[in-house]
């Protein structure tokens, strides 16, 4: 029984020596198995719904394909959400001075669609924004509601025509601009929202290249996106907020400039990429004014101390003192043939 017991004890040292070696020897590692590795959890997509076709009418998705402008476009959202957070002090700001910094910089013209209550937290910085003329300001609601759901999470508007009518005004008190474009939130909404919108005198706005800088923590990855999907007439859908919800659009915004500069695209306000916004009165030629003073035909004949003269409204001032000059010259030659009768009747008097 002892000896069977030995032999077993020595059977197990054995064994246990034998496994040890046997894990040193090369290749004994790879037949071990491998810890699963860990990987990122996917990004959280939220359900949305999507606008339909845009007619080029009353709502747009991008400008003419002909030309080789894009138009650079900038939400400034705020939900009561947004503003409780500001006031508390959670967040610091919900404005990316930045990105305003930067197309001012590099002097590109962009479009700021701003909520009522964005331009109420920032009433300064709306009307300074408005009153550049590199930028353009368009309405995105009162406080961001969904027109239509599910709307990446947002809350339904309870009154629609309310959120654009109160936005309106709001935007007005802060900016002292009227907006005449409109971006509804998360591009959520239908052709009766449109028609809504059209009888507000508000044409609708959303875009073919969404940047996706919400939540985005990398800048390259951005630009990526905007640069790989531009083309000519291109709307694209940027931030104007930061904060954490945009942390990396100004840093994006520099390298979407650089790569569309490089090939060959310019900037535009969406106004001017749609051809809405008046063009600006031509400036008047010199040439062009003297050329018309020249010209009889375009000077209307005026009465001059019973003669008729040239005497027109493109004249200059200088001219019309001449003329001043000549009529009284004109009188008081009428009252020298007036008074020679008078003096030669006088001078026959004298001589007889």
């Amino acid at each position: 029984m002892r000896g069977s017991l030995g032999r077993l004890g020595t059977l197990g040292i054995f064994g246990i020596l034998a496994a040890a070696v046997l894990a040193l020897l090369p290749g004994a590692a790879s037949a071990a198995p491998k810890p699963a590795l860990r990987r990122p959890p996917p990004p959280i997509s939220l359900q949305t719904v999507d606008h339909p076709p845009a007619d080029g009418i009353n709502f747009f998705d991008n400008g003419p394909r002909t030309g080789s402008d894009i138009a650079l476009t900038f939400d400034a959202d705020m939900t009561p959400g947004m503003l409780q957070q500001l006031k508390s002090g959670a967040v610091p700001s919900w404005y990316n001075r930045a990105v305003v910094d930067l197309l001012r910089q590099e002097h590109v013209p962009a479009t700021l669609f701003l909520t009522g209550l964005w331009a109420a937290a920032y009433p300064q910085e709306a009307k300074n924004l408005a009153a550049d003329p590199l930028f353009e300001i368009g309405s995105h609601t009162y406080d961001h509601a969904a027109f239509r759901t599910p709307c990446y999470g947002l809350g339904r508007a309870p009154d629609r025509a309310a959120e654009i009518t109160q936005a309106q005004a709001a935007i007005a008190v802060a900016a002292g601009a009227q907006p005449k474009l409109l971006r509804f939130p998360g591009d959520c909404y239908d052709r009766t929202d449109v028609a809504l919108a059209r009888e507000l005198g508000l044409t609708v706005i959303s875009g073919d290249v969404r940047a996706g800088d919400g939540f985005n923590l990398s800048a390259p990855n951005i630009a990526q996106t905007v640069v790989a999907r531009i083309q000519p007439g291109s709307i694209v859908v940027l931030h104007l907020h930061g904060g954490r919800n945009a942390p990396m659009t100004a840093p994006a915004l520099r390298l979407v400039i650089e790569a569309a500069r490089a090939r060959g695209f310019g900037f535009a306000k969406v106004g001017d990429l749609l051809g809405l916004n008046p063009a600006p009165p031509a400036k008047p030629d010199p040439r062009e004014i003297l050329q018309k003073l020249r010209r009889p035909d375009l000077r209307a004949p005026v009465r001059l101390s019973g003669r008729l003269g040239r005497e027109g409204p493109l004249l200059p001032p200088r001219r019309r003192v001449a003329n001043s000059w000549a009529a009284l010259f004109v009188t008081w030659g009428e009252w020298g043939k007036l008074a020679q009768p008078v003096s030669s009747r006088l001078n026959s008097i004298h001589s007889n």
